[in-house]
């Protein structure tokens, strides 16, 4: 079994770096590590405005009335999560030119003037008391510039910040100042053409897709690229290949959660931002799986749910060394850190201990997919930081709902209950050796 799985890593590992170290992925995923605190802050916000001041349901409605203060929250969500699709689109230009050694503060700019440019010209809306839509021009909403907008924002930092670079490079695209010229001023001027032939290149593309289809580019985007990924992560049988895949990867000793991020992130976070709205409207909650939903549920104690792992240690381990791992890992556990547990055990490339890693998340998985499914939690409708402990992860991130905290109990005893045979099965093949 050892052999099989020294073979395995052998040929796993390779590919799973490479995928995470490839350039574009990597400027996604840092380009949204950037903008965690302004998706907590968000959060928060929204946390408060809906469990504590909303004057129907918050828990201060037969108290006293401060729903007038709602409007605070409001403004911080427009602020944040209301426009974290230009954010990202910085965000990934940014670290993307940085990745090629180039300052990344023009191409960043240049991402977000690329992502305006292929916005809709022209809107229709309906105003207040009447029935009838009307053409206005000149505006820009929150489905473009919110967190539903992300993949269109992280194509267009991705393409435009690709052929800005490149065109900087040619030096017949470049415009050379005296010496004597600030640099600033120096830099600025050698983007001016780069910059006008990006912006023209996909001004000019949008304009002929919607003279020709009646679509814009961001149009066909979502139907063709975001609808089919959104579909894979609501379905159960898509989710389960992505989190096996996830926790095969951990098990080899890769973090899983950071290779797949640049996939898995995009597409978990307009879920969470479309329940929200929901939340925010008073409609119907529309996705099961979110980012906070894998984190409170999929991921207890960190990749594998290794916070049961640690309690079937103290439970049933007679082995010295995985009782004081488990001791020291006990406390970044509690905050769904478990590297030292994962290096410490070891727990990666552990034939025996590498099962239960991958079974634990998606036999948890399913059952609060199902459960929130049939209607017994809440849908997560909060985006809480993946460092929040287990269980009040589960409440805070349904909006206070108790039946999640108690599911998440529950899981986490489901989690200790598979680890056992297993642990009991490490104690042994230990005294086997020994007797050797």
């Amino acid at each position: 079994m050892n052999k099989l799985s020294d073979k395995i890593a052998t040929w796993l590992a390779p590919v799973a770096n490479k995928f995470a170290n490839q350039r574009h992925l990597g400027a996604v995923r840092d380009g949204f590590i950037l903008l965690i605190p302004l998706v907590i802050v968000a959060s928060f916000f929204i946390l408060i405005n809906n469990v504590v001041l909303d004057p129907d349901n918050g828990i201060l409605k037969n108290v006293i009335d401060l729903s007038q203060f709602k409007g605070i929250g409001t403004q911080v969500y427009n602020g944040t999560l209301g426009f974290l699709s230009i954010f990202v689109a910085f965000t990934v230009a940014y670290k993307l030119a940085v990745s090629y050694g180039k300052d990344g503060v023009i191409p960043g700019v240049m991402s977000v003037a690329v992502l305006v440019t292929m916005f809709p010209s022209v809107l229709e809306v309906t105003p207040l008391n009447s029935e009838a839509a009307v053409q206005v021009t000149g505006m820009i909403t929150q489905t473009e510039t919110s967190a539903t907008g992300l993949l269109f924002a992280i194509i267009s930092a991705l393409l435009g910040t690709e052929l800005f670079l490149k065109l900087q490079e040619n030096k017949r695209f470049r415009i050379s100042l005296p010496e004597s010229v600030p640099p600033a001023v120096s830099r600025s001027f050698e983007a001016l053409i780069p910059a006008f032939v990006t912006l023209s290149f996909f001004g000019t593309l949008v304009f002929l897709l919607q003279s020709m289809f009646g679509l814009g580019l961001q149009e066909i985007v979502t139907e063709v690229i975001q609808v089919p990924l959104k579909a894979i992560f609501q379905g159960l049988v898509g989710i389960n290949v992505v989190m096996t895949f996830q926790n095969l990867l951990w098990g080899m000793g890769i973090h899983g959660t950071f290779v797949l991020g640049p996939i898995t992130e995009p597409t978990l976070l307009t879920a969470i931002q479309e329940n929200i709205n929901a939340f925010q409207t008073n409609i119907e909650i529309p996705n099961i799986v979110t980012k906070p939903f894998i984190d409170s549920f999929a991921m207890l104690g960190g990749g594998g749910c290794t916070i049961g792992l640690i309690i079937a240690i103290f439970i049933a381990s007679k082995r010295a060394e995985y009782r004081e791992v488990a001791k020291f890992s006990l406390a970044p556990g509690l905050f769904n850190i478990n590297e030292p547990l994962m290096f410490g055990l070891p727990v990666i490339l552990n034939p025996i201990l590498a099962i239960p890693l991958i079974l634990v998340p998606l036999v948890n998985l399913n059952i609060a997919y199902m459960a929130t499914s049939l209607g017994f939690i809440s849908k997560t409708v909060v985006m809480v930081p993946w460092t929040t402990p287990p269980v009040l992860s589960a409440f805070l991130s349904t909006a206070g709902d108790w039946r999640a905290a108690l599911l998440a109990v529950l899981l986490i005893g489901i989690s200790v209950f598979i680890y056992l045979p297993f642990v009991i099965a490490a104690n042994k093949v230990a005294n086997e050796e020994r007797s050797h």
